[in-house]
């Protein structure tokens, strides 16, 4: 975070009047993800990782509300059934005031009605799954306290489609998916979406979580006549995909959702995955602010890299507009920080990805607009701006 950024937000959430508070006992936020699991860790450790670079860049400046924040670290290890404990242990034992985290479909959908239920703010900072705000937005129930920081699955086909067809003119598109809730989700959001624009994929192929060979799958996408291969799944099954292509000698282009821009994707398949492309919202060290961001996380936990730069970037920002809402709201209630939330009155411009303004509203609490998308594309081993346009853009501050 730059000075002048740090001036600003110190300005608006320490004052005089909030002074007399700052000997009152901690405010406690949950942060929650797979810091260990199969195939999640690199989002966990790195939605840990950015959480706690945001603590250190506000507790430096005095806190909100004239108290430090306190984060409530839980591991859900990506299963649906820890999830959900972990969801009632922070609400009932540690008694926080709101949630960001989740980096599963799978654990999200199940855990979120868990924080719906007991009225706490929930922002989902990295799981995309568009089912798990959707089933909590009016008219479904009057009230949702479950928002979002992350690029739905209702945004990610359109992004993918678009590089593919409109920019590439790649029209026989293949679709290979896991079968865990992400990837089933984001396969039916991708056929949707080509649906709309009258076209079917010319195959649609599967795999289980932990499956290392697609060979069969890769084949039969080629002799279907596949332009690209479109992959939702998690970063280490889309390496094996890359491997069996390249195994196979299937040299086909290939894309997928923003899992592949982890940097498990491009260690697991090395030259296997440059030039595969996906929809992200970060990318790491392409301007100051980011560079400044990423910094300070390798810093802060003492690693060389981060593992998943959009997780950690998206769940600084969250705790960041978290921050403004609890500071709107003079309060730490919950139902007055969902309030604040949903009528945001200040601009988050100490953010990383973007400035926000107004990120939510009553009937809408997904942060991230589809101007807010842009394509990655992997370079010797590094994920960079497929356009360069989108470089300069990426700069500009960005409103719904």
């Amino acid at each position: 975070m730059s000075v002048a950024g740090a001036a600003t937000l110190s300005a608006m959430l320490w004052s005089p009047l909030n002074a007399a508070r700052a000997e009152e006992a901690t405010i406690r936020i949950g942060v929650i993800g797979p810091f260990t699991g199969k195939s999640s860790t690199d989002m966990g450790e790195s939605l840990r990782g950015g959480a706690r670079v945001f603590q250190s860049d506000l507790n430096q400046i005095g806190g909100v509300l004239g108290r430090k924040i306190e984060l409530i670290e839980r591991d859900d290890q990506a299963k649906p059934e820890v999830g959900v404990a972990m969801a009632k242990e922070l609400i009932e034992k540690e008694k926080v005031v709101a949630v960001v985290g989740f980096a599963n479909t799978g654990v999200a959908l199940p855990a979120a009605k868990v924080f719906q239920e007991a009225h706490i703010p929930l922002i989902i900072s990295v799981a995309t799954g568009a089912a798990i705000t959707r089933q909590f937005m009016p008219p479904a129930v009057p009230d949702s306290y479950i928002f979002r920081l992350a690029a739905s699955d209702n945004l990610q086909p359109v992004a993918m489609l678009n590089d593919a067809i409109d920019k590439r003119k790649l029209t026989q598109i293949a679709i290979l998916h896991d079968d865990s809730p992400y990837g089933q989700f984001g396969k039916d959001s991708l056929v949707a979406e080509m649906q709309k624009r009258k076209m079917t994929p010319v195959s649609i192929g599967s795999f289980k979580v932990g499956d290392q060979d697609m060979t069969t799958q890769v084949m039969h996408a080629k002799q279907s006549g596949a332009q690209i291969i479109m992959l939702y799944c998690l970063s280490t099954e889309a390496a094996m995909v890359a491997n069996s292509m390249s195994k196979a000698k299937v040299s086909l282009p290939l894309a997928g959702s923003w899992t592949l821009s982890q940097r498990s994707f491009a260690e697991m398949a090395s030259t296997n995955v440059d030039g595969a492309r996906m929809p992200v919202t970060f990318i790491e060290n392409d301007s100051s602010r980011s560079s400044s961001f990423s910094l300070s996380y390798l810093r802060l936990n003492n690693v060389k890299h981060i593992p998943s730069a959009v997780s950690a970037a998206q769940t600084y920002d969250a705790l960041r507009i978290l921050s403004l809402a609890i500071m709107q709201a003079n309060s730490t209630e919950p139902d007055k920080i969902r309030d604040a939330l949903e009528d945001m009155k200040y601009e988050a411009t100490s953010t990383v990805i973007s400035r926000y303004k107004k990120p939510f509203s009553k009937n809408d609490h997904e942060a991230i607009a589809q101007n807010m998308v842009f394509t990655g594309e992997i370079r010797k081993g590094r994920v960079s701006f497929a356009y360069r346009e989108d470089a300069n853009s990426s700069l500009m501050v960005r409103t719904k």
